[in-house]
Parts: C-alpha cells; sequence; structure tokens
C-alpha cells in the first residue's frame, strides 16, 4: 500500500470549500492510499553512523462530516524514507524555519516530492520570474531606495509586493507622486525584515482580474478568472476576489507553452501561475491553490489529474 505524506498546516483547521489540499488528501484517502499529517518543524535529522531523516506523523481520516481529521494518541514517530510520495503543502512566509526544512527534505532518497524541495527553495516564487523576463511586466526586485525611486518615476504608477509573502500580502499600488515617497518605502522595506521587494508596473486593466492557471507536469489542467473586491487591487482569493469562468486566450496558452520545459527540468509537478493582460506576474510552487474553484466553475476533477500524474511516476 502506498504511503503518501502531507507536509502541511494542521488539517483540522482548513476550510474544506476552499483549501486544494483537502481534495489531494481526499482523493488519495478515496483511492486507498494510507495518507499521513505533518508540520515541517516536527521534521528533524539522526546522525549516528548512519544518516535518518525523521518526522512526528498522524495518520489521516475523513470524519463523517468530511472534515479531515487525526488522532492525537495515535502519535507515530517515522523515517520519511518510508514514504512515496511528500507533498510539501505549508504555506509561506518563505524564511529560515522554511529554508532549513527543505535542506533535510533534501537528503531524501526514495520519495517523490511535490514539488522539489531543493528547487522550491532555489526559486522563490517571486524571484523565479527572472528565468522568463520577455513574458513578464517591468519588475524591479531590490532594496535601493534610489533604485525603486527611479523605476517608479519611470513606470508612473507600481505595485509594491514583498517578496516572500502569500495570500496578498503587502500588496500596494503606488504612483510617482505619492507623498512622503521615500519614508513610505523605507517603512515599506522595513515592515518586511528589510528583505527585496517586488516592484512592478501596474497594469491598467487589473481591474478586469487575474487569471490563476493549474499545471500538472507543466500540462495545462484548469484556470479561473479572479477578480478584486471594488476599490481593492488585490484578485487573491484570500484577500476576498471574486472567481469566475474562463478560458485562455492563445497568448496565455503560449506562456504556458514557453515554461513548461524549465517547470519539468526543475521537478516543479503542481504549479499555479497568475497573467494580468498578457503578463507573467507569479509562479507559484511551494503551495498553490485553485484547484477548487476551478472544479467548481468546470466540472472538473483536478486532484485526479494531480494523483494519476503522481501513481504513475512511482511506477
Amino acid at each position: 500500500m502506498m504511503k503518501f505524506l502531507f507536509q502541511m498546516d494542521d488539517p483540522k483547521t482548513i476550510n474544506i470549500l476552499e483549501d486544494s489540499t483537502y481534495l489531494i488528501i481526499k482523493e488519495s484517502i478515496n483511492r486507498g492510499i494510507k495518507c499521513f499529517y505533518n508540520n515541517p518543524q516536527w521534521v528533524y535529522a539522526e546522525i549516528n553512523k548512519t544518516k535518518k531523516i525523521k518526522s512526528k506523523v498522524y495518520e489521516l481520516f475523513i470524519k463523517k462530516n468530511k472534515k479531515i481529521s487525526y488522532v492525537i494518541s495515535n502519535q507515530k514517530e517515522l523515517n520519511l524514507e518510508n514514504f512515496d510520495v511528500i507533498f510539501i503543502r505549508q504555506d509561506p512566509p518563505f524564511n529560515l524555519q522554511y529554508i532549513s526544512n527543505t535542506y533535510l527534505i533534501d537528503n531524501l532518497k526514495k520519495p517523490l516530492i511535490i514539488n522539489n524541495s531543493k528547487e522550491i527553495r532555489n526559486y522563490p516564487e517571486k524571484h523565479i520570474m527572472l528565468n522568463f523576463p520577455e513574458l513578464t511586466p517591468p519588475t524591479l526586485i531590490s532594496t535601493d531606495l534610489t533604485s525603486i525611486i527611479n523605476f517608479i518615476n519611470k513606470q508612473e504608477v507600481v505595485i509594491f509586493k514583498p517578496a516572500y509573502g502569500n495570500g496578498g500580502l503587502g500588496i500596494e499600488k503606488v504612483d510617482k507622486n505619492k507623498k512622503n515617497i521615500k519614508s513610505f518605502i523605507k517603512k515599506y522595506i522595513n515592515k518586511f525584515s528589510k528583505s527585496p521587494i517586488i516592484v512592478q508596473k501596474f497594469i491598467k486593466n487589473f481591474e478586469k482580474g487575474d487569471k490563476r492557471i493549474i499545471l500538472v507536469n507543466g500540462k495545462i489542467k484548469g484556470a479561473v478568472l479572479r477578480i478584486p473586491k471594488k476599490n481593492s487591487i488585490k484578485a487573491n482569493f484570500h484577500a476576498g476576489g471574486i472567481a469566475l469562468k474562463t478560458s485562455l486566450t492563445k497568448r496565455e496558452k503560449l506562456i504556458c507553452k514557453k515554461i513548461k520545459k524549465f517547470l519539468i527540468q526543475h521537478e516543479l509537478y503542481f504549479v499555479g501561475i497568475d497573467v494580468i493582460d498578457g503578463y507573467l506576474t507569479e509562479i507559484n510552487i511551494t503551495s498553490p491553490t485553485g484547484i477548487q474553484e476551478i472544479n467548481r466553475l468546470n466540472g472538473i476533477t483536478i486532484e485526479k489529474d494531480i494523483i494519476d500524474f503522481v501513481t504513475k511516476s512511482l511506477k
């Protein structure tokens, strides 16, 4: 019997009507696969002539109310080499704790890791865009005040994003005439641990929404149009974005085609990309979401595509 490990936030707390990981776990259990949960903080290396990467884990089951649960008293301590697949599904922030966990997971030989821990670490979601400059809007990644101000003056209106945030956290629209702009930039950088920030040209058709496109092994599996709430610039579902059915343009299909080889080469098998008005704005590889909304709008089951791919990869 196959065993899957889901490294994630506490499954008892997830919203079963919105969470993508929930569907993947449910589909796995329905296929007779044993599923377990662990928190990245529980992973450790044990070295004594041999090397073992171990973690506290709990076996998951689906309750009558369809929620996922586990029994606290049934805690096990397992060598992670015993798993066939490990899904890295904890939410960012992409901080030192997150990075340290990937170093431990890197040492595993047997399990298929979705997505590859080394590649997640090497290509943070906002930085991975550097590989596709021809597909993205004008963008600056920096903490240098002069560079940022020069970029704003050139683009006139921009979007600020923290380099290691998620769910729309910290996104702000800034124009070149903003009062006390130097002070604002300094405070913004300090707010996010003095890490580089993303400054991106504001795309005028933003209010028409962005498209979240789900790719499995580089193949398009579905998409959803996310419309921001009134007077908001955030289309993320966590920020109240509205989901609408959509189809893909030739440009959007071209974007998917151009990044496919890179994703497969780097073992980034489950990916969610964001496209606004023909521009690739993000490649989400840590814990992509949107499956539930896409499924409901299109009558499909992307989680089945994911488990089909995983089980075939193990043969």
